[in-house]
This record gives structure tokens, C-alpha cells and sequence, in this order.
């Protein structure tokens, strides 16, 4: 009997018409939906008698009740590394094996963070307007060179910023969820608790994955805590930051600025207060969007597909599952 892969949301469109789709093809039945599910029966009954999921989108939401409705579902290999939209306890007991694809932006969200702490640091999307509008202004900036950098989650984009910050003569200083020194002293980075760490910055830099435990972990009391003319930026999730306690730093001027890549609401409202205000540099949720990025992260949830079916699983998040297979 073939397998049955479904790809339930793609849209906007990823897969279709794209060379990886060919490749699932060839490992068996395919059916590709180019819209959004109206809700979760809708999402259900596209994905009946499915053997693996692509799951390409956030708003597809894995939880308990519909894992419990999809007996025959096996594997769900996402297209990115963020889990927050499947519940990885309810896919462990029921033996549903979760595979994402780590690395595969690596590079380019670090890139684009960099470019959003140069942006701000120097008001380049202040000036670009500016000068668009026939008016010569100047505005003092900072100089990153010997300055701190916090990097908040020292997982693989954070440490590939921190190389970043370095090769610009900043020092490092890094606090995770994940405590551990070795690999911090060969990255050249200092470890200190979460409150030093806000204290004593020049730049705060998010780089932790959308949690139970993340969630709201950068609230009023750590903005506060914010060295004056400092700068904050998040490419990581929105809901790890209190975005009112960080609107209200840099209303009030506390903060030089903020470069913002994620919201709590994306697309962001036309008349969101973060569009107000010229020291926040704001892009669209882009940190992964560059040719090379897509195709990597095109091509690793099939790779994880073909390891899978081949009895190799890789790059698994829940490895309890694998325990219920057996």
C-alpha cells in the first residue's frame, strides 16, 4: 500500500510547482492543498488516512484533539524548526513522530538580525526616508565596536550572531535555557544570569524558540533593567516580549531603538503603534527568506521523509515517540 502525503497548508504557496514536490511524489501518494483551513474539521478531513503530514504553516495547529483523530498519521515533518503549533506530549503518546529542519536558516535569520542591529544602530531607515524626502539629516548613532552584546538563547542563531558581533570588536554575553559553559568559552562568549545580562548590553538580541517556558520571559522588569540608549531585537517570536513594555521604552525614549521581524498579530495592522515610531526598524517575519534558506528548508522535509520511511528517522523533537513505535 502507498503512502499517503499530505500537505495541508500551502499557502501562501511553498511546494507548489517546486521541484521537491516531484521528489514526494516519487515517494508516494500526494495530495497538496493551496489554502488555509477554515477550521480544525476542515484540517482533519484533508488530512484522513494520511500516513505523513508536511506541515508547512504556523496556523495549522497539531494539538491533542486532532492528533487523536488522525490514527493513521506517523510522521509530521515541518517545514522550519518552530514546534509551538504541535503538541509534541500529545504526538509522543500517540507514537507520531515530529521531525523539523535545524540549520537550514541558520544563516540567513543571523544575517538579517545583524543587518537589523546595523540598522538601527546607525538609523539607516530614518536617514533613507529622510534623504527620499529632500532632507539632509543627520543622526548620531551608535558604534558597535567594544560595545556588549546580550544574546538571549545560545542555540544556533544566536551563536552565529555573537560570531557577528565579535568580527565587529563587540564582547559577547549570553544567557539560555540550556546552561553550558564549554560551549560558550569555545564560541568566546561569557555566561551570566538573565537580569546581568539586560543590565549591562548595549544591543539585546532574542534568539529562543517559542515555549511554554519562553513565553513572556522578556517582560517590563527586564526592559526596565536596560542600559539608556540601548537597542533591542527580536527575529526570533513575538510572544517571548512583552511588546507594551517594549513600546513603552522606546516611546519614552529609554531605548535608541528596536529592529522587529515578528508580532504578536502578522500581517502587522496597517495602524499597529510600532509604524509610528522612526527608531524601530521593522521588517516582515523575512529572517529566513532568501533563496538559499528556502531551498535548504524546501529539501529537509523531504530528506527527514525519506529517513523516515527508510527506518533512519532524523532530526526528531520528540524522541518518545520512537519509543511508542517499538
Amino acid at each position: 500500500m502507498k503512502t499517503r502525503i499530505v500537505i495541508p497548508d500551502d499557502f501562501p504557496p511553498a511546494y507548489m510547482g517546486h521541484p521537491e514536490l516531484d521528489r514526494l511524489r516519487t515517494l508516494g501518494e500526494v495530495a497538496i492543498y493551496d489554502s488555509k483551513a477554515a477550521n480544525a474539521d476542515e484540517l482533519v478531513a484533508r488530512l484522513e488516512n494520511a500516513d505523513v503530514a508536511v506541515n508547512v504553516r504556523a496556523y495549522s495547529r497539531f494539538d491533542r484533539d486532532l492528533l487523536g483523530r488522525l490514527p493513521a498519521l506517523k510522521l509530521i515533518s515541518i517545514l522550519g524548526t518552530g514546534t509551538d503549533n504541535v503538541d509534541l506530549e500529545a504526538a509522543s503518546d500517540l507514537g507520531v513522530v515530529v521531525a523539523n529542519t535545524p540549520g537550514a536558516s541558520t544563516a540567513s535569520v543571523a544575517e538579517l538580525n545583524f543587518a537589523l542591529i546595523l540598522a538601527v544602530a546607525r538609523a539607516v531607515a530614518l536617514s533613507d526616508r529622510k534623504v527620499r524626502e529632500g532632507v539632509w539629516h543627520h543622526q548620531h548613532g551608535m558604534e558597535l565596536y567594544g560595545k556588549t552584546i546580550g544574546i538571549v538563547g545560545l542555540g544556533l542563531i544566536g551563536a552565529e550572531v555573537a560570531k557577528f558581533a565579535q568580527a565587529f570588536g563587540m564582547n559577547a554575553v549570553a544567557w539560555s535555557f540550556t546552561h553550558d559553559p564549554a560551549r560558550a568559552a569555545r564560541l568566546g562568549i561569557r555566561l551570566v544570569d538573565l537580569d546581568e545580562l539586560f543590565r549591562i548590553s548595549d544591543v539585546v538580541s532574542i534568539h529562543l524558540r517559542n515555549s511554554p517556558e519562553a513565553a513572556g520571559l522578556v517582560g517590563s522588569r527586564q526592559i526596565d533593567l536596560m542600559k539608556p540608549g540601548s537597542i533591542f531585537v527580536n527575529t526570533a517570536r513575538a510572544a517571548i516580549v512583552d511588546e507594551d513594555a517594549l513600546l513603552a521604552a522606546l516611546r519614552g525614549g529609554r531605548l535608541a531603538g528596536a529592529g522587529l521581524d515578528v508580532f504578536s498579530r502578522e500581517p502587522l495592522p496597517p495602524d499597529n503603534p510600532w509604524v509610528q515610531l522612526d527608531n524601530v526598524v521593522l521588517t516582515p517575519h523575512v529572517g529566513w527568506v532568501t533563496h538559499d534558506s528556502s531551498e535548504r528548508m524546501m529539501k529537509m522535509p523531504v530528506d527527514n521523509i525519506v529517513a523516515f520511511l527508510e527506518g533512519n528517522p532524523a532530526n526528531v523533537v520528540n524522541p518518545g515517540a520512537l519509543d511508542r513505535r517499538h
